[in-house]
């Protein structure tokens, strides 16, 4: 680091904290402006770096105080109120020259832009591509009509939905396939009215109309059930190396791939849970989970609040005594973004917390950082975790 551009640093600082105090001499306010006037970027700076840090702080703490409905909000309260006189009081230059020492006034003041200003990450919305039996793709965030055979499909509600005129079952199954990108989510009605909501980075094999025998399906992803009722013929889910056989229920199957657990929770009715690995097979029972481990073969069966593991689905984040590590994953799928950890030790933080899933990424992650335990930096699709 320069010394020219450390000098630089602290006497845009100071003058900066002077403005706030008004205590600017005419020849300091012109050597502000033109420094401000300079490019864009001084700009930009220059309207960040005037806000009220106090400020910032208590609209942080407000809005953790709105969102957080549990009893670990007094415990974070706390936290916050032994260090909250000393912040708050600290003159901010003291804060600017902390981190200009630190870093490097060229690389603070890009890194506080580029964690603020250019990069605004939204939430996820209904998006999906259908894939017909005759390999056809369709967007699925325009409406579409489509007839397949005596099938036909539409979404004008914004659902998918099949349905079919005569009652004529078909001997030979024809598949469709609904996948769902990461910073997605959609539902789908299938021909029997059984409904679907389906989770971002998931897809979803089915058929087109059911035949006589068994209703089957096959999911990769995560996926919400609502079964229509039928004795004669029981709808199975094919997850992963998992299978939940119903009869007429509801329940969420959570089967990514890429996590070595497949966790069924039962929210109504009866299913049945088994594995094509280990042999493993358990009946659920309203508000009952089944956790299975596709690396070793361990199950646990227990009794969850069925609410925590559904609220996706109703638009919510529902996190219960969660590891960042586990909640950066649902997060990364959710809006689209790339995760890296800086330190092994911060994955094993734990939050709970009770969110709309429709908020940008940065509210959410301003009401993590709130409780001093984590700090993130966001540059275009990729966000940087560590500890503080």
């Amino acid at each position: 680091m320069k010394m020219k551009d450390l000098n630089s640093g602290f006497k845009i600082a100071d003058l900066i904290v002077k403005r706030l105090e008004d205590r600017l001499t005419d020849e300091e306010c012109q050597y502000l402006e033109e420094w401000k006037q300079a490019n864009e970027e001084n700009s930009i700076l220059f309207q960040k770096l005037s806000m009220n840090p106090e400020k910032q702080y208590l609209e942080r703490e407000s809005k953790l105080e709105k969102s957080n409905k549990k009893a670990n909000w007094d415990k974070i309260q706390a936290k916050i109120k032994k260090g909250k006189v000393r912040k708050l009081n600290m003159n901010f230059l003291k804060i600017a020259a902390v981190l200009i020492l630190t870093i490097g006034s060229t690389l603070f003041f890009s890194n506080l832009l580029d964690n603020n200003v250019s990069s605004v990450i939204n939430p996820g919305k209904q998006q999906a591509i259908l894939i017909t039996s005759d390999g056809e793709r369709y967007q699925l965030d325009e409406e579409v009509i489509i007839k397949e055979g005596d099938v036909f499909i539409s979404n004008k509600t914004q659902e998918l939905i099949y349905q079919k005129k005569s009652n004529i079952t078909k001997s030979q199954l024809t598949y469709n396939t609904i996948i769902i990108p990461k910073g997605g989510e959609y539902k789908l009605t299938l021909m029997d009215g059984t409904r679907i909501w389906l989770n971002s980075n998931s897809k979803l094999r089915f058929p087109s109309e059911f035949g006589s025998g068994i209703r089957k399906v096959e999911l990769k992803g995560e996926a919400f059930f609502e079964v229509a009722k039928d004795s004669v013929h029981p709808f199975v889910v094919n997850a992963n190396k998992a299978q939940v056989k119903v009869l007429g229920t509801s329940f969420n199957v959570n089967a990514y791939s890429d996590l070595n657990e497949i966790v069924t929770t039962l929210v109504e009715g009866k299913v049945e849970v088994s594995d094509t690995l280990f042999g493993n097979k358990v009946k659920l029972l309203p508000n009952e989970q089944y956790r299975f481990n596709k690396s070793n073969g361990k199950t646990l069966k227990q009794v969850v609040d069925t609410e925590i593991y559904t609220a996706w689905k109703d638009g919510r984040f529902v996190f219960e005594n969660e590891s960042l590590e586990d909640i950066m994953i649902r997060l990364s799928r959710w809006y689209n973004v790339e995760v890296s950890f800086l330190n092994e030790s911060v994955k094993e933080l734990r939050f709970s917390g009770d969110l709309t899933r429709y908020d940008n990424i940065d509210q959410i992650l301003e009401l993590i950082e709130v409780t001093q335990k984590v700090k993130f930096t966001i540059k275009d699709r990729a966000l940087w975790v560590e500890e503080v």
